[in-house]
């Protein structure tokens, strides 16, 4: 059996999960917007802020000191982090995901961990395909798809001139 897969044609949209009707919302109250701000650097870079917060500062320290390479690459390993696993991302992607997309009788004013957890397991259980939560996630992830393009497009570049390299040393 093939995983469920969501309906994002009309939005906002909504689908049945383990007896629960679902409804996606484009809006947030305070406490989950500030859950939001946490979560956007987690699913973006895979890493959560004190991590991202800790790397830069070890990159800056290294710049103070005339490190330079290894500055460059801590900022590196940053960047490439983008496009790394994104399919292991599932449960800050699923989390955020929460934020967003609420029961019919939930109170979107609160922000309830516990029935973020619920809402995750309600979805496990029906067996929706993680790559559109994760596809929800991203779309909420400012500035992400370009990121994830320009990073593509750079390995790629980085691959074609290995293979000309290769093709000159044979």
């Amino acid at each position: 059996m093939e995983a469920k897969r969501l309906n994002f044609e009309k939005t906002p949209f909504s689908f049945e999960a383990n007896g629960h009707t679902y409804h996606s919302t484009q809006t947030v109250c305070i406490d989950r917007f500030i859950e939001l701000e946490r979560l956007q650097a987690h699913v973006g870079f895979g890493k959560d802020f004190m991590y991202i917060y800790n790397k830069l500062k070890d990159a800056y320290d290294n710049m103070n000191k005339n490190k330079l390479a290894d500055s460059a690459v801590i900022i590196h390993n940053l960047l490439n982090g983008i496009g790394q696993n994104l399919d292991k991302r599932d449960h800050p992607a699923l989390r955020l995901c929460a934020l967003f997309v609420n029961r019919d009788d939930e109170d979107a004013t609160v922000l309830d961990e516990d029935l973020m957890d619920a809402k995750i397991e309600d979805w496990r259980k029906e067996g929706y395909n993680i790559s559109d939560f994760f596809q929800l996630a991203t779309r909420s992830v400012n500035g992400f798809y370009d990121a994830l393009e320009e990073i593509t497009q750079n390995i790629s570049e980085v691959e074609e001139q290995v293979a000309k390299n290769i093709g000159k040393n044979e």
